[in-house]
């Protein structure tokens, strides 16, 4: 149910964003590293290789826009030692010992501003900030038994980085930014960097 909700709130960014701004859009495709801090970096450790976004931006001044941010981060840890498990109708936690596998998967849905410097047709500095929910997943697997928690947060995640013109209606773009999703149905907040590079056109 819950994955329902996650689709069809990137059908309304995706699809229904465009009939309320004027100037020209861009969309965009990058890949996308991670980098744990804070409870979720004591929960899956490093830096992480996989994820990716799709963005799509509205110029509605030479050096404004408005636009919308969705992305599949993945951070995991793995390794032997022993884990304790919460089990509901057990006052105490079950600890387990052997090979253990930590997973997050966090998915953003969000709308954004940015502001850029220099002039159209240039290599331009951007800051931008994005606002509005996290679809997090964490898992814990040890052997044959696996917990997960799954949870909507409110987010925020500012971001800069620089875009450069390439030809043929196209730029490429790469940048930094912090993700913060505050706490939810008993889950602290998480918080992570990404660190990505991209190809938009228009």
């Amino acid at each position: 149910m819950k994955m329902r909700v996650l689709l069809a709130m990137i059908m309304v960014l995706a699809l229904g964003s465009p009939a309320y701004a004027q100037g020209d859009w861009w969309f965009g495709m990058a890949y996308e590293t991670s980098l744990a801090s804070g409870d979720a970096a004591d929960f899956t450790g490093g830096l992480s290789w996989r994820g990716a976004s799709f963005s799509g931006r509205k110029m509605v001044k030479d050096n404004v826009s408005t636009g919308f941010w969705t992305a599949w981060h993945v951070m995991n840890e793995s390794g032997v030692g022993t884990v304790g498990f919460e089990l509901e109708g057990f006052d105490d936690a079950l600890d387990l010992t052997g090979d253990f596998f930590r997973y997050i998967n966090s998915f953003p849905i969000m709308l954004n501003a940015h502001w850029y410097s220099g002039m159209v047709g240039s290599p331009r500095f951007f800051l931008g900030l994005n606002g509005g929910v996290y679809y997090i997943e964490r898992r814990v697997e040890v052997g044959v038994f696996a917990v997960d928690e799954d949870n909507f947060h409110f987010g925020l995640a500012p971001e800069a980085g620089i875009a450069v013109p390439m030809g043929w209606r196209s730029r490429g773009f790469i940048g930094a930014r912090y993700n913060w999703a505050a706490s939810a149905g008993g889950s602290g907040s998480i918080t992570y960097w990404n660190f990505f590079v991209g190809l938009a056109w228009m």
